[in-house]
C-alpha cells in the first residue's frame, strides 16, 4: 500500500512539475480496456453488464437495500438481449433459483416499472397469466418462477415480503487516463 501511495504521489508531483512543458489531457472511457488486469469481483461480467447473484434470501426491500450498499441496483431487464444473456447464463450453470428484480407496481397497481430506472417494463417476459396480483398482495417481481407444465421460466409478481435470492446490477466501470503530449 505504501509503495502504491508513494508511486502515486511521485507521479502526481512529476505531472505538476512537468505540466508547463506538456499538454495533459484527461480521458475517461466506459468499461475496462482489454489491456488492464482488473477484477470486477464479486460482480460477473455478462455481455456488457456487471451482475452479482446473491445466494442468501431476503424480502424485496432488504434485497433492494443490500444492492444499494454495493453501489448497485436490483436487476432491471431493459432489453430482450439483456434478458436473453441472463437466462442463457442461468441455463449454463443450471440455475433454477428464483430472484428478486427491481420490477414493481407499488406506485400504481397494475403498472409495473423497473424501480432502479423508473422506466416501464417494455419487454414481455411474464409467465403465463402474469402479472396477476394474486389475493391483491403481489407487487414485487421475481425472475425464475416456472408454472407447472411450462418449459420456460419468466417474471412473476409475488408478495414483497417473500424471501428470495436477488441479482444486483452495477453500472459499468469507467477508466480514467491522462494523455501527456
Amino acid at each position: 500500500m505504501l509503495r502504491y501511495s508513494t508511486r502515486l504521489f511521485l507521479t502526481s508531483g512529476l505531472l505538476c512539475v512537468c505540466s508547463w512543458a506538456y499538454t495533459i489531457t484527461p480521458y475517461v472511457q466506459e468499461g475496462l480496456p482489454s489491456y488492464t488486469d482488473v477484477t470486477t469481483a464479486p460482480f460477473l461480467k455478462i455481455g456488457t453488464g456487471f451482475y452479482y447473484f446473491e445466494n442468501t434470501t431476503k424480502n424485496w426491500f432488504e434485497a433492494f437495500a443490500s444492492c444499494r450498499q454495493m453501489s448497485a441496483q436490483l436487476i432491471s431487464f431493459e432489453t430482450v438481449e439483456e434478458w436473453s444473456l441472463i437466462m442463457d447464463y442461468r441455463r449454463t450453470i443450471k440455475d433454477t433459483n428464483r430472484y428478486w428484480t427491481s420490477g414493481t407496481d407499488l406506485g400504481s397497481e397494475g403498472s409495473h416499472v423497473w424501480l432502479a430506472t423508473g422506466k416501464p417494463m417494455d419487454i414481455n417476459v411474464w409467465t403465463v397469466n402474469n402479472p396477476d396480483n394474486y389475493k391483491n398482495n403481489e407487487h414485487c417481481d421475481e425472475l425464475g418462477w416456472r408454472p407447472a407444465n411450462s418449459p420456460t421460466d419468466g417474471l412473476n409478481d409475488v408478495a414483497c415480503s417473500a424471501k428470495l435470492r436477488y441479482i444486483c446490477e452495477a453500472s459499468p466501470p469507467q477508466t480514467a487516463s491522462f494523455i501527456i503530449w
